[in-house]
């Protein structure tokens, strides 16, 4: 139990240059394990570890520094000889399809698995061979949506926030909201969940004395730290009735409206076969396309009626097409100038 423990605090020699002190192993390892040998017991484990080829030393002076030996870990070290090519497609394909944050901040813990499926399929004998390498060049994934730059999530801050989670541990986080930029205090929350939503990634926390969670967006985490005391999860939170049901990611709620609406120009096609609701009814008329069903009013709402511009009408509830009238004739002003 102590060798995995250790193995997964150490840097790993596939993703990075990086030797940690014995010292700073057991410091880390205190994170995890409360009742922590002695520094020296876990000097003895990774030279024995070191002997093993699970991990690697760099002698500083006569302080002693590891890392992890590259595809130690887990299931890389027996890959090698036993992957098959279509595993290693498949590994391959998850690598570059993995666009979103938190998959590609999961695999980051498949590094080494990732480098013996491309070794994998670098080995061509035979015209079979050629094609497993070229398939990926032929798949490509594009969203739907105007693409934005992101901000990009620690890895450490990320690692640490998921341990907390893992393992039901309080969490210490030093949080800059875009009107605390500067924040340099410290707060302490119970996490509950991660998720992500439109490319951003959300940490969802409780709050001791508090009823409701609270959203952190991950990117704005100045620190994170997993603490050694840990919390009871509590039994009413389900994260899946938070963002679903409670629709916690739609910003700012009203309640629920029966919208109906007509479309021109094809814009709304794509609703006879992707409803925005499961009461959707359509009709056509002299070659528009209305459409009807009950939906919660929200920004998000508002944001999606807004992106057709002109090839959309809102035809109820009235109070809502009274105010996307009142922005077109704002709008029409500001264009006349």
């Amino acid at each position: 139990m102590l060798d995995r423990s250790i193995i997964s605090v150490l840097p790993d020699g596939a993703s990075s240059n990086e030797y940690i002190s014995t010292p700073e192993v057991h410091r880390r390892l205190s994170v995890f394990e409360p009742e922590m040998p002695v520094i020296k017991t876990v000097q003895r484990r990774l030279e024995r570890m070191c002997d093993e080829g699970l991990v690697e030393q760099d002698k500083r002076g006569v302080a002693l520094h590891w890392r992890k030996r590259a595809g130690a870990s887990g299931m890389a070290a027996k890959a090698g000889s036993m992957m098959t090519r279509d595993e290693a497609l498949a590994l391959q394909t998850l690598k570059r399809f993995s666009s979103r944050q938190i998959p590609v901040l999961v695999a980051e813990h498949l590094s080494a698995m990732f480098h013996v499926a491309q070794h994998r399929l670098e080995i061509v004998h035979s015209e079979d061979d050629r094609r497993y390498l070229k398939w990926a060049d032929k798949v490509a994934v594009e969203s739907g949506a105007f693409t934005l730059k992101y901000p990009v999530v620690d890895g450490a801050i990320f690692s640490a926030v998921s341990q907390a989670l893992f393992y039901e541990r309080k969490l210490e986080i030093v949080y800059r909201p875009r009107n605390k930029i500067n924040n340099e205090e410290a707060k302490v929350i119970l996490p509950l969940g991660l998720v992500e939503v439109g490319g951003l990634v959300y940490l969802i926390g409780g709050t001791e004395g508090r009823p409701n969670p609270t959203m952190y967006r991950l990117d704005r985490l100045w620190r994170a730290a997993m603490m050694l005391e840990s919390f009871a999860y509590p039994k009413s939170f389900q994260l899946a009735n938070y963002v679903r049901q409670q629709r916690q990611f739609d910003f700012m709620v009203e309640g629920e409206i029966l919208l109906k609406l007509r479309f021109s120009h094809g814009a709304g096609d794509h609703l006879l076969e992707t409803p925005f609701a499961d009461d959707q009814k359509d009709e056509r008329a002299d070659e528009r396309l209305e459409v009807q069903g009950t939906t919660l009013l929200s920004q998000r709402l508002r944001w999606w009626l807004r992106s057709f511009g002109p090839t959309v009408e809102v035809l109820e509830p009235a109070s809502l097409r009274a105010e996307l009238a009142s922005e077109a004739h704002v709008l029409a002003a500001m264009y006349r100038k």
